[in-house]
């Protein structure tokens, strides 16, 4: 197995995680976002999650708003990481073409004037 990477995430100075995945195939994040709607809502966010590949399962060690003077440190590391705190079910061949015909079908009524018939 090559060396793994991962993120260890410190918000005010308190660590959230060493996030990593242990494997040879993976994604890990950290993710900050910053929105403003046009209805004048708004959020600050944060998550660290991921995706090990092969399990075809994503992760997650943190996810929750933060707020205006918050610190947030992210340090590269290769080992000693923590298990995630959350997992995602994987998903069936058939929820996933269950999903696939509901996305499609959303795009075929929203650019029926564009389609050729």
């Amino acid at each position: 197995m090559k060396k793994s990477y991962g993120f260890e995430v410190s918000l005010n100075g308190k660590k959230l995680a060493r996030a990593g995945i242990p494997k040879d195939n993976y994604v890990v994040n950290c993710i900050v976002d910053a929105v403003h709607r046009k209805d004048g809502s708004e959020e600050l966010y944060m998550r660290i999650g991921g995706l090990d590949n092969d399990a075809q399962i994503h992760v997650g060690w943190f996810g929750e708003q933060i707020k205006v003077g918050d610190k947030i440190s992210i340090e590269v590391i290769d080992d000693q990481f923590d298990q995630p705190t959350s997992t995602s079910k994987k998903f069936t061949e058939e929820e996933i073409r269950e999903q696939k015909m509901k996305h499609y079908l959303h795009l075929k009524e929203e650019l029926k004037d564009y389609l050729d018939e």
